[in-house]
């Protein structure tokens, strides 16, 4: 079976190959790395980085009497895919934060 490497091993190479002049293919082939997973590495950072550069948009919503709250903790999802997750401990000082927004 072949070895997994992490994020930080592929962002390495991504870095270096960003650096060169080479195509993906040959870098692969001089590196000894597989293509199709750099080709995955290489999506998930270019997605990775649409990702950051897009604009959080904040929207209007009602913060009334809390809904019950699973596990003690409190999800925020974004339609981006971010998520927070909080103890329901900081429930009170997310509300007051919210309030203070524009």
């Amino acid at each position: 079976m072949a070895k997994r490497h992490g994020a930080d091993f592929w962002r390495e190479h991504l870095d270096a190959w960003h650096q060169s002049d080479l195509t993906q293919k040959a870098y692969c082939a001089n590196n000894g790395l597989g293509e199709k997973a750099f080709y995955r590495w290489h999506r998930k950072d270019k997605e990775a980085i649409a990702a950051a550069k897009a604009p959080l948009t904040l929207i209007p919503t009602h913060l009334g009497a809390p809904a019950p709250v699973a596990n003690n903790v409190v999800r925020l999802h974004s339609p981006g895919g971010w998520r927070i997750e909080l103890p329901a401990t900081n429930a009170p000082w997310l509300s007051d934060l919210l309030k203070q927004l524009p």
